[in-house]
């Protein structure tokens, strides 16, 4: 039975996961990329740190933090830094559509990382479905343009940030599936929030004018609000209740909307031009995600 609540839950959560790649790019254009993804952070560390003290897991915290501390420590410079760094200088250089697409390649990279170090079996089906994805990033990033220009060009790199991004997403979630044996979803997200904001703190403090914070406008406040609470908290609530009443099949068959929603979005937000290699490689993509899920 289809649970009309988790389908609700759904549809806010790809909504908004998908509108983040739009907003980060309207973000940029008044907050740099490493001060954004620092305070971006550190409301999530809040937020969830806030809901994981509510539910009173306190010895918990301290077992994770007693025995795994340098896990969990890689789980947050892996997770939350350096995604979130090579997500946001990538959606600043290309656009929010391509970035997207090529966030949601993770699944590729989660498939290879786990059977090379976690042993699992890779099907034809599956094996199919990495040559497709691969096929449908070649396709985004390189046809249809000159390569001595593209070589050169801003949007290129930003393709490669972004495609480095879905790796630090798949080294996590390998990470993730031995942790999350003996530690709830929460307390790994959250912990790793605090350490992977530490280590972006210190990439502000190093590189950008971390002060520039206490001269933004009501507006970039309220797009890190809504980054920082919305999408990066709330969104985990209602995934995770998602999960808790749907088949875990159903539920991840909405992850194949945001790439999509991300590239309408940035087509009737940001005007950004959507060609016919866009759609065959997101096709590509999508399908071989697909192959891969099965």
């Amino acid at each position: 039975m289809i649970s009309k609540k988790g389908i609700i839950a759904l549809s806010v959560t790809v909504f908004i996961w998908a509108s983040t790649f739009t907003v980060i790019k309207i973000g940029l254009e008044r907050i740099t990329p490493l001060n954004l993804s620092f305070v971006r952070s550190i409301l999530a560390t809040f937020f969830l740190l806030g809901w994981l003290l509510l539910r009173r897991n306190r010895q918990e915290i301290a077992r994770a933090l007693k025995f795994h501390l340098g896990y969990i420590i890689g789980l947050g410079v892996v997770g939350v830094a350096l995604f979130n760094i090579f997500q946001n200088i990538g959606i600043g250089l290309t656009s929010s559509g391509i970035a997207s697409l090529l966030v949601a390649s993770n699944p590729v990279f989660i498939l290879i990382l786990g059977a090379s170090f976690l042993g699992e079996k890779i099907t034809k089906s599956k094996a199919a479905g990495i040559v497709l994805g691969f096929v449908g990033i070649i396709i985004v990033t390189f046809l249809g343009k000159n390569m001595a220009l593209l070589l050169r060009s801003g949007s290129f790199w930003g393709n490669i940030l972004a495609l480095l991004s879905a790796v630090c997403w798949a080294v996590y979630s390998v990470m993730n599936k031995s942790a999350l044996k003996r530690y709830s979803p929460l307390i790994l997200t959250a912990l790793a929030y605090v350490f992977g904001s530490l280590i972006l703190f210190f990439f502000c403090f190093t590189f950008e004018d971390v002060s520039l914070i206490f001269q933004w406008s009501l507006s970039s406040w309220l797009i890190l609000l809504y980054l920082g609470i919305l999408a990066s908290g709330v969104t985990f609530y209602l995934w995770n209740y998602a999960l808790s009443i749907m088949e875990a099949s159903r539920v991840s068959v909405f992850i194949f909307l945001i790439p999509v929603l991300a590239i309408l979005l940035g087509k009737v937000i940001l005007n950004e031009t959507i060609t016919g290699f866009t759609f065959l490689g997101t096709a590509l993509v999508l399908s071989g995600i697909y192959l891969m899920e099965r």
